[in-house]
């Protein structure tokens, strides 16, 4: 499923993004580790919920994955909507409020990230029949509810 800038962009933000972001079921994490490998691309750092692959060629770019497992990757894979991307081809994408609770994850883990984070939340927030009070919930449980207030007054 795609996640991070180009997800953003399916729901309808336009912004530079360095990298193409994909969430994996957990148990999937070797095979996507050796297929990354194969088409080139060297691993720059794996752990049990991320990896980060950049290619030799710059125009491959770099791919990031995020593994999820248990109840957590159920209900976001099973929220997943088909967006078009990449020519029109229809591709899993993360709804808008797991992309915001990802985003509220990344916001407290890399405070310097806010602000561009915060304008994708911003987006995400405005997204029809997006289900702010899950996202505002999310944020309140991860002591963020300030920063949430300040994304969605600056709507």
């Amino acid at each position: 499923m795609i996640v991070g800038g180009l997800a953003v962009h399916a729901w309808g933000r336009t912004r530079p993004t360095r990298d193409a972001d994909f969430a994996v079921d957990r148990e999937h994490q070797q095979r996507v580790l050796a297929i990354t490998e194969s088409l080139g691309y060297r691993t720059v750092f794996a752990s049990d919920a991320f990896s980060n692959h950049e290619h030799a060629n710059p125009r491959w770019g770099h791919v990031d994955f995020m593994y999820l497992k248990g109840p957590t990757a159920t209900a976001i894979f099973e929220a997943a909507v088909m967006k078009p991307l990449l020519r029109d081809r229809q591709l899993p994408v993360a709804s808008p409020e797991h992309l915001a609770m990802m985003k509220a994850v990344a916001m407290k883990n890399f405070p310097h990230r806010t602000l561009y984070e915060g304008d994708d939340v911003r987006q995400l927030l405005d997204v029809p029949g997006v289900d702010r009070d899950s996202i505002r919930e999310f944020f309140d449980r991860h002591g963020m509810l300030e920063l949430f207030d300040a994304i969605e007054k600056n709507r």
